[in-house]
C-alpha cells in the first residue's frame, strides 16, 4: 500500500483540491489522499500531498513553518484581498516610499491577531465563508492568533508594487497581511501575486511541476516530515509497547533529538517501523509510591513506516 508524501508545485489557476483529486486518480481506489494546507487557486507553489497512512500527519505538517513570496500592490484594497476582487477602497500610494513601507513591517512580526478574508475556505457553521459572502449572508470573520516569524521587503518599491517574503505559521493569510499593511499605510493594498516557497524541510525547487506525471512520481518518506520536530528515537522495547497500545515511561523511551519546531507542535516518537506524536503535552503523570510522578508517553497519529522507499 502506498505511504508517503508528494511534493507538488501547484500552478496558478489550479485548486488544491484538484491536485488531490489527480493524485487520488493516479493511485486508484482504496488509497487515502489528502493535503497539508490549502493554497489559493490564484497562488502557486508548494503543496504537500499525503498518501496512505501518511494522511495522519496532515495536522502536524501544517504546524511546520512556511515561506511565501508575494507581490503587494499599493493603492487599492479589494474584497478578496487579491487582484481578483472588487475594489472597496482606493488611496494615494504615491505618498508611500520604501522607508515608510519598511517601518510598518516589524509591527506584524511575532504572535498577533489576524482577521481572515471573508472570501476564504474557512467554515462558518459548516459552510464555506466564501459561499456565504458571495450570497450576501456573510459577515466579518473573527480575528484569530497567527505567528509571523518575519516579514521583509525583497524588492524596490516601484509603480506601487513591492515584493515581500514572509515566514509564518499555521493559519496565516498573506492576503490579510497585504490588506493590513495597506490599512497601516493608509493607502490600501492587495496581493497581486503569491507563491509558497517552502513548508518545513520541503522546498518548491524540489517539487513536481508536471501534474501529468503524478502516477510515476516517487513518494517521499514520512520521516522527512517529522525531522524538524523534537523527537524521541524509541528503543525496540518502547516501540513494541506503543504498538501494543501501552504507555511508555519517558525516561525509558529512548534518545531525545532536539528539533526546530516548538514543543507546542508536538513531541514526535520515532521507531524502526512507526511514527507517532505525544500531542501538545509530553504525556501524563502517574503517581508513584513516593508521591512523585512518572511521565508516560501515549502517542497519537501512529503510522507505519519502512526504511526502504515508500510506495513501491
Amino acid at each position: 500500500m502506498p505511504n508517503g508524501l508528494l511534493i507538488v508545485d501547484k500552478p496558478e489557476g489550479v485548486r488544491s483540491t484538484d491536485c488531490v483529486a489527480r493524485v487520488r486518480r493516479a493511485f486508484g481506489k482504496g488509497v487515502r489522499v489528502g493535503h497539508a494546507g490549502t493554497l489559493d487557486s490564484t497562488a502557486s507553489g508548494l503543496l504537500v500531498v499525503l498518501v496512505g497512512s501518511a494522511t495522519r500527519l496532515s495536522d502536524y505538517v501544517m504546524r511546520l513553518p512556511k515561506v511565501y513570496r508575494a507581490t503587494v500592490r499599493l493603492g487599492a484594497e479589494t474584497d478578496t484581498c487579491d487582484r481578483t476582487g472588487e475594489v472597496v477602497f482606493r488611496g494615494d500610494a504615491a505618498c508611500v516610499d520604501e522607508a515608510a513601507f519598511d517601518r510598518v513591517l516589524p509591527s506584524f512580526w511575532g504572535m498577533r491577531m489576524q482577521r481572515p478574508p471573508e472570501i476564504s475556505a474557512l467554515k462558518v457553521n459548516g459552510e464555506p465563508s466564501h459561499r456565504l459572502a458571495r450570497s450576501g449572508r456573510g459577515g466579518v470573520l473573527p480575528e484569530r492568533p497567527v505567528m509571523m516569524e518575519s516579514v521583509r521587503r525583497r524588492s524596490a518599491l516601484a509603480d506601487g508594487r513591492v515584493e515581500i517574503e514572509v515566514v509564518c505559521g499555521r493559519g496565516t493569510y498573506i492576503r490579510s497581511l497585504a490588506r493590513d499593511i495597506g490599512a497601516r499605510l493608509g493607502c490600501g493594498a492587495h496581493i497581486e501575486a503569491l507563491r509558497r516557497l517552502s513548508i518545513g524541510p520541503f522546498r518548491v525547487s524540489e517539487a513536481l511541476s508536471d501534474l501529468s506525471a503524478l502516477a510515476s512520481a516517487p513518494l517521499r518518506s514520512p520521516r522527512e516530515a517529522v525531522a524538524p520536530f523534537h523527537r524521541i528515537l524509541l528503543t525496540e522495547r518502547a516501540e513494541a509497547r506503543i504498538l501494543n497500545g501501552l504507555p511508555v515511561p519517558l525516561r525509558e523511551a529512548g534518545r531525545y533529538v532536539p528539533g526546530t519546531v516548538g514543543f507546542a507542535g508536538g513531541l514526535c516518537v520515532e521507531g524502526a517501523g512507526m511514527i507517532g506524536f505525544a500531542d501538545r503535552e509530553v504525556g501524563e503523570k502517574e503517581a508513584g509510591e513516593r508521591g512523585g510522578g512518572e511521565i508516560l508517553l501515549r502517542p497519537r497519529a501512529n503510522i507505519s513506516v519502512r526504511d526502504e522507499a515508500e510506495g513501491t
